[in-house]
C-alpha cells in the first residue's frame, strides 16, 4: 500500500475503531485512562484529517487515452549526426521514463523529429507554441479537454490529453504529449527543460 491520502484515512479510521473497542471492553474507567482515550481519539481524528488534506492536494491523473496514430520515429536526415544522436537519445528517454506518448521537435519552420504516436499530417505551430518561444517559458496544458486552443494540436496528435511545450530558443521548441491528463510531474518538466538547454547549445555549435 503506497503512502497517500487514502492510506492515512484508512489508518486513522482503524486506530479510532480500535480505541473505541478497547474503551468499551474496559470494566473500570479511571481518570488517567479516560484522558488517554481522549488523546487517542484526537490523534486518530488528526490522522484522518491529515489524510483528507493530503488527498486534496494529490494530482489526479486521468485514464490512459486510446490515441489515434502510428508509433513511428521520423527525423530530418539533413541534420548533423551529433544532433540526430542527441535528439534520438533524449526523445527515447522521455518516452520511456515519463508518461509521454509522443514527442515532436520543431526548428525554424521544420519538424526535425517526430517520435511515438504520430499523425500523418504536418504540424504547424500556432499561437500557444509561438507564445512559448517568444516568452521562453515552458507551457503546460495539464488537460487539453478544457483548453480553448486545443485545435492547434490536432495535426500533432488528435485528442492528446496533456501537452508540454518546452522552448529551445526563439525559433525552436519541444512538443510533448502525455497518455493522460495531469500526467507530467514537476520533475519531468525540470528534466526536459534542462535537456532543451543542452539541445540549444548543440544547435549553436552546429550553426543550426
Amino acid at each position: 500500500m503506497g503512502f497517500n491520502g487514502k492510506t492515512l484515512i484508512l489508518v486513522g479510521a482503524i486506530l479510532f475503531i480500535f480505541q473505541i473497542a478497547n474503551f468499551i471492553s474496559i470494566k473500570t474507567i479511571t481518570p488517567e485512562l479516560e484522558r488517554a482515550q481522549v488523546l487517542a481519539s484526537i490523534a486518530s481524528l488528526l490522522i484522518i484529517l491529515i489524510g483528507f488534506l493530503f488527498k486534496q492536494f494529490e494530482p489526479l491523473a486521468g485514464e490512459k487515452a486510446a490515441l489515434k496514430g502510428e508509433n513511428k520515429f521520423l527525423f530530418d536526415r539533413n541534420m548533423p549526426n551529433e544532433v540526430i544522436e542527441e535528439l534520438a537519445w533524449g526523445s527515447e528517454a522521455i518516452l520511456t521514463s515519463t508518461a509521454a506518448a509522443t514527442i515532436l521537435i520543431h526548428n525554424d519552420g521544420v519538424n526535425i523529429l517526430r517520435r511515438g504516436i504520430t499523425s500523418s499530417k504536418n504540424f504547424k505551430p500556432g499561437d500557444t507554441c509561438l507564445r512559448s518561444i517568444k516568452d521562453m517559458k515552458l507551457i503546460s496544458l495539464a488537460n487539453t479537454k478544457f483548453y480553448p486552443g486545443r485545435d492547434e494540436f490536432i495535426d500533432f496528435c488528435p485528442d492528446i490529453p496533456s501537452i508540454l511545450i518546452v522552448p529551445i530558443n526563439n525559433k525552436a521548441f519541444i512538443l510533448i504529449g502525455g497518455w493522460s491528463a495531469k500526467c507530467f510531474t514537476k520533475s519531468d518538466e525540470k528534466w526536459i527543460n534542462n535537456w532543451s538547454k543542452k539541445i540549444n547549445n548543440i544547435f549553436l555549435n552546429k550553426n543550426i
